[in-house]
């Protein structure tokens, strides 16, 4: 164990002492923002993303290993050097808790208590836009449990660091304004992509019961690592009409606790539908409703396992997302579907893979419209559902999309239909087994044009492959087991099968 970081010279507990701070120290270190001129940057980075702060251009540099080289990450810069696009500062104030030798605002050293009595959000909402006017920095949060009475507001560049579950963040809000979001970003009430960018918050937990989560809008490039999701009244993550979102690590053991109630969201703002704000301590705040589609968000190495039976895992929600990516994830314990998309609302270039969706009423479920949405692609997923009084609807449903692959899929359970769809061009599935349905394993119900090839169907009481009304599904390498028929079809349904080598 080491006796101080040696970066950010922090020190550690001794061994033998009754705990140590070890893990949070080095992760401090690890994101920690070194800052001198330009001259004194080092020709050649640590690791890859590390940042250096020059402050004479006020321009934050990162460390890119793959192209061997420094990259612009953030800033403003200076009259002498503006970067294109910004305003620029003449000089930052520091305040005294952070300088060049500990580039690290520690909350505690402002006087923000995790005390779990005393409000503190606008004290951090007041701290959050000291730190982006000196440029952005990390803003560590010890271990503690944190009030916010309003919305803090994260600016560019900055990274809010707490010390893992010991960190904890809960909103309070008066009585009839629950719900609105217990973090969010400036530029929340803006348009496009304008919001604050280059932001994070990593290693907290969340457990507010009176609020929405943490609700990037009109953000991005935002990364929100290892977040812990306990009790909150919406969503933990409420990702809204913005761009560049990474998920990456978060465990949920509830989901909400209100009508919409899934623990990860990707959302829009309509001018028709506005629900997403904040709370200024006095007033909810609308985010900007422009329409602006949520776009190139990713949610990796996750778990959510709720103990209060929400309706869905991860809800994409309303028209307009574009290139979402869930991938190596397990979702338990939904009453409606581990992943929904919303019945006649358009998605484009949706990405699930490496995804178990174990003991839900339905797997993955995209809910029906004729057209309009684009490329779906389901890989190494398996969807499970050994309790026969909670499978519901089928296992698999998608619709509208041009241009499907769905391969190395398994849908297990007694689901009224193992897989159905609607409505979709060029679908193409490829060792896909579907077993234990109550009707048919695979259902191309209504004007489908598919490609169906090394698949297994077994155990339905009804078709193994059924085509409906204006479906044309060709098929090869297909096992039938226990099936109440092959093959069956609507009188306008038609079937193609050649022989698999």
């Amino acid at each position: 164990m080491s006796d101080r970081t040696p970066r950010l010279g922090l020190e550690t507990f001794e061994e033998g002492d009754a705990w140590d701070h070890t893990d949070t120290v080095e992760a401090v270190d690890q994101h920690a923002i070194v800052r001198g001129p330009i001259a004194d940057r080092p020709d050649e980075g640590e690791y890859d993303d590390e940042l250096y702060h020059a402050t004479d251009q006020g321009i934050t540099w990162r460390w890119d290993a793959s192209s061997e080289d420094w990259t612009y990450f953030g800033g403003k810069g200076c009259s002498e050097q503006p970067v294109p696009g910004t305003s620029h500062f003449e000089a930052a104030q520091f305040v005294d808790a952070r300088t060049e030798e500990t580039p690290v605002w520690n909350v505690e050293a402002h006087g923000i208590e995790g005390d779990g009595e005393t409000e503190v959000g606008a004290a951090v909402h007041d701290l959050l836009a000291d730190v982006e006017d000196a440029g952005g920095g990390i803003v560590y949060f010890p271990p503690g449990r944190y009030l916010l009475e309003r919305t803090p507001l994260i600016g560019d560049d900055t990274l809010l660091l707490g010390a893992g579950r010991a960190t904890v963040l809960e909103g309070t809000r008066p009585d009839g304004d629950d719900g609105r979001a217990l973090l969010s970003n400036r530029g929340y009430d803006a348009v496009d992509f304008d919001g604050a960018s280059n932001w994070g918050v990593c290693n907290v937990r969340i457990d507010s019961p009176a609020t929405n989560g943490i609700m990037p809008a009109h953000a991005e490039n935002v990364r929100l690592e290892r977040i812990y999701g306990d009790r909150i009244y919406y969503h933990h993550i409420d990702v809204v009409s913005s761009k560049n979102v990474g998920i990456d690590g978060y465990w949920a053991t509830r989901g909400g606790e209100a009508g919409s109630d899934a623990p990860i969201q990707f959302d829009n703002q309509t001018t028709e539908i506005a629900s997403n704000s904040i709370w200024d301590g006095g007033e909810e705040l609308l985010a900007g409703s422009d329409g602006t589609p949520t776009r190139n968000c990713t949610l990796e190495n996750f778990e959510i396992d709720p103990k209060n039976g929400p309706e869905y895992g991860v809800h994409i929600h309303r028209n307009g997302n574009e290139s979402i990516t869930i991938s190596n994830g397990y979702i338990t314990g939904c009453l409606y579907s581990a992943i929904r998309g919303d019945t006649g609302d358009e998605i484009e270039d949706l990405t699930i893979d490496s995804v178990s969706c174990i003991e839900n009423a339905r797997g993955i479920s995209l809910g029906h419209v004729k057209g309009g949405r684009r490329e779906l692609t389901v890989s190494n997923v398996t969807i499970r559902t050994d309790n026969r009084g909670l499978a519901a609807g089928s296992g698999l449903y998608a619709a509208g999309f041009d241009g499907a692959e769905i391969s190395n899929t398994v849908v297990d359970g007694e689901f009224t239909n193992a897989i159905l769809f609607d409505d979709m061009d060029d679908l193409k599935l490829s060792a896909v087994t579907a077993t234990g349905a109550r009707d048919q394993a695979f259902r191309f119900r209504e004007d489908v044009d598919a490609t169906l090839t090394t698949a297994r169907a077994a155990d339905c009481g009804d078709a193994g492959v059924y085509s409906g009304a204006g479906s044309s599904v060709a098929y090869g390498g297909v096992t039938f087991e226990d099936v109440g028929t092959e093959t069956d079809s609507d009188s306008d349904g038609a079937f193609r099968e050649w022989n698999a080598s």
